[in-house]
């Protein structure tokens, strides 16, 4: 009976782990965030609490409310793709020159810096041990890794997370579909616009009329001149981002602003933008809080 009474309580304990387990590991889907509420994207994962590009980065940006993690991608000697912004390791880690110099296991005997330089006990990460992370908890961006789609894809298949990753770059549909068009229609794809520069819709046009693309990121320079109206855009279903990083991105609506004048987000609304990049998640979550325009998953 004694016997009995334990493996009964064995098998509760179990059930209540393995749904604590399933509820943690949600299925997300970018398709179904909510077009009236803003997505936070965490710039290089959340970088204020844990060194940029790594694990930490991302569970930090996870906790603080953000919904996605921006990750940049570079590759190793034997073909790893790991977590890199530049193209050399100097700046981020203990080691020097190019990735690519190096095997995997070579590169994971270093250690990555903090926002201020000093060495701290994290490794470099993988793309693989990120999609880990991320799985089920937080959506993933892809960065500086537009020629990594074909050894990216096998691996977002490989755990299920078609729908939790973002893949960008700044090609036109024409060479998007040339280099990816075996994959195009199994990934969620965002075209990068720099109006700035004088591109729009010509490119725009290009994706709207052949690809159903997630949304488009728009970097918009110091000022309004070369900004365009988003509201077509957002009635056809499409995504709007623009980063809150720097000035010249956002025609001065950036992030250090936020410090003395959350108010600086509005702006964002005003222009129908409903996906943000911030290096102030803390700040961005609190005002759109108080909108009623954080989605937390």
């Amino acid at each position: 009976m004694k016997n009995r009474f334990t493996l009964s309580l064995l098998s509760m304990l179990l059930c209540i782990v393995f749904s604590a387990n399933a509820q943690n590991k949600k299925n997300l889907s970018l398709k179904n965030f909510p077009q009236d509420k803003v997505m936070v994207v965490a710039h290089r994962g959340n970088w204020r609490d844990a060194p940029e590009n790594s694990i930490w980065a991302i569970k930090k940006a996870y906790e603080a409310g953000a919904n996605m993690a921006e990750i940049d991608l570079n590759i190793t000697k034997d073909s790893v793709l790991i977590l890199l912004h530049d193209r050399v390791l100097d700046r981020t880690t203990t080691a020097k020159g190019k990735p690519s110099d190096y095997t995997l296991a070579e590169l994971k005997n270093y250690y990555l810096k903090d926002g201020a330089g000093h060495p701290t006990q994290m490794r470099i990460a993988t793309l693989e041990e990120a999609l880990q992370t991320a799985q089920g908890k937080i959506f993933l961006n892809l960065d500086k890794g537009f020629d990594y789609f074909d050894l990216v894809y096998p691996l977002v298949k490989k755990y299920g997370m078609e729908e939790q990753v973002l893949y960008k770059g700044e090609a036109t549909y024409e060479q998007f579909n040339q280099k990816y068009g075996n994959i195009k229609d199994k990934i969620c794809y965002m075209p990068i616009i720099r109006l700035e520069k004088g591109q729009g819709w010509e490119i725009i046009n290009g994706f709207v009329d052949n690809y159903p693309a997630y949304g488009f990121e728009f970097t918009v320079g110091a000022t309004e001149e070369k900004l365009i109206d988003f509201s077509s855009l957002r009635k056809k279903g499409y995504r709007i981002w623009v980063n809150s990083l720097w000035f010249d991105h956002n025609a001065g609506h950036n992030d250090d602003q936020a410090l003395e004048n959350p108010a600086v987000y509005q702006w964002y609304i005003d222009k129908k933008i409903n996906i943000i990049q911030t290096d102030r998640i803390k700040e961005l979550v609190a005002f759109l809080k108080s909108k009623k325009l954080h989605y937390k998953q």
